[in-house]
């Protein structure tokens, strides 16, 4: 009795699948249909939030309310803040 060799090919992820479809149709030059078919594959970017800079008066209101945070004792030491970080988001150690 013979035994064959099986060979597999190997599978590719259909997340490599996606990526190769969308860069042949980048490759056509068609921008509307580029976009229609990466919203349809799940492609499309998430919008990036519009970041400002802080003015000068939230800069010292954040300052004014850590002083005042620091003279009413609302701290905590490196050690409680560190257990703190344990306890919450063990993953972080």
């Amino acid at each position: 009795m013979s035994t064959a060799a099986l060979t597999l090919e190997p599978s590719v992820p259909f997340s490599d699948i996606k990526t190769s479809i969308v860069e042949k149709i980048w490759n056509l030059n068609n921008i509307d249909l580029l976009s229609k078919i990466s919203n349809l594959l799940g492609k499309e970017r998430a919008k990036e939030p519009e970041l400002k800079p802080y003015t000068m008066e939230e800069i010292y209101a954040d300052i004014d309310e850590s002083l005042e945070d620091i003279k009413t004792g609302r701290v905590l030491t490196l050690e409680e803040f560190n257990k703190q970080l344990d306890e919450e988001l063990p993953w972080l150690r």
